[in-house]
């Protein structure tokens, strides 16, 4: 029988006895099952866990190769008391069995090591010891209900903090000189922490179609650690190759040309404010509010790729080819499109595109 010994501190609260300590992920892979909720002969059986999220396990483990990733919080497992070989003040030893833990929280975590060696890396573990199947769904249930999810627009301004110039900094940026420049189509309607305002469209909205036409967010991690080798050299990004008519900013954004970025989409949006001035900034309408800025993005796309491909990207560019949509002004509401939610978005994108059709 092989067994592991682990140093631990002792912490007593109304449950019980929780045992702190440290371990490797393979070593906690290696002794991990998940009690998740499955369907076994047409019958549900109530596990404690939900289902794994292969995304989520996808997004930790695109993290995980970043340079400085961090799981400070502790992964909350149970064990038996037949799984315990021996245990005093300081050290608990265990037997290496599959069935060692059962994961309360943290399964995603412990899920994204699973196939990747890191030899500098440690988990937190917080060990319950012989919880009733009841205890341990509370548990879960207590930690997963009582959490506050972060604001995306909180996550995104933090981000600003950062000393690396990462894609999503520029764009952040970017949306603060449209929020803040007077002459900006947006002035004062983008929703900006701290800001006095209040604004139509958050700065989480705004700001992530804008990244999705700047990178793959799969990337975020590799194109980071680039940036975190070469801290005295803005690096080239030589070994990144992205479809320029899908990442339409990547190029400019290698350059760190937040400038010209934001007069090509500075241009846009005043022009739509001109072609469409009943909708622009309207409570009323659906154009600035995250549902109809969308479906301008997406059209943006689609005129930017003629423009760059022409080098031309002015005011009176993006005004001759989104002319014709003046048909629509003062119609773009949720009694025509729909409230919100991709369909509408959808919707209103296809009819903007129908009405192009000639110009791009």
């Amino acid at each position: 029988m092989r067994t592991i010994k682990l140093n631990i501190l002792k912490l007593h609260q109304s449950i019980g006895t929780i045992y702190i300590s440290k371990i490797k992920p393979s070593d906690l892979i290696a002794m991990s099952v998940v009690d998740r909720r499955r369907i076994e002969e047409d019958d549900e059986i109530l596990g404690i866990q939900r289902e794994l999220k292969k995304d989520k396990v996808i997004q930790i483990q695109n993290y995980l190769t970043s340079l400085d990733a961090t799981f400070p919080n502790s992964i909350i497992v149970n064990t038996k008391q037949k799984f315990i070989v021996n245990e005093n003040e300081n050290e608990l030893e265990l037997e290496v069995n599959d069935e060692t833990f059962t994961i309360i929280d943290g399964q995603h975590r412990v899920e994204g090591f699973r196939g990747i060696e890191l030899d500098n890396f440690e988990l937190l573990i917080a060990i319950f010891k012989d919880l009733e199947n009841d205890q341990q769904a509370n548990i879960f249930s207590t930690i997963n209900s009582q959490q506050t999810k972060v604001d995306p627009s909180l996550n995104l301004s933090l981000e600003l903090n950062s000393k690396i110039y990462t894609p999503k900094k520029m764009m952040i940026e970017i949306a603060q000189s449209f929020n803040y420049d007077k002459e900006s189509p947006w002035c004062n309607n983008i929703k900006m922490l701290g800001s006095k305002t209040d604004g139509i469209i958050s700065l989480a909205a705004f700001v992530k179609p804008l990244l999705e036409m700047t990178y793959p967010e799969k990337d975020y991690y590799l194109i980071r650690n680039e940036l975190k080798s070469n801290e005295k050299e803005f690096p080239s990004f030589s070994s990144f190759s992205y479809n320029v008519d899908k990442y339409l900013f990547w190029e400019l954004y290698k350059r760190k040309d937040v400038n010209s970025t934001y007069k090509i989409l500075f241009n846009y949006f005043n022009s739509l404010k001109t072609i469409l001035d009943k909708d622009w900034l309207n409570n009323k309408s659906l154009l600035n509010k995250t549902t109809g800025y969308n479906a301008i993005i997406k059209l943006f796309c689609e005129v930017a790729k003629k423009g760059f491909k022409e080098g031309e990207l002015s005011y009176d560019f993006f005004l001759k080819q989104l002319k014709p949509l003046s048909k629509m002004n003062g119609t773009i509401t949720s009694e025509n499109y729909g409230a919100s939610g991709i369909k509408a978005s959808n919707e209103l994108y296809d009819k903007m595109k129908e009405i192009l059709t000639s110009t791009i």
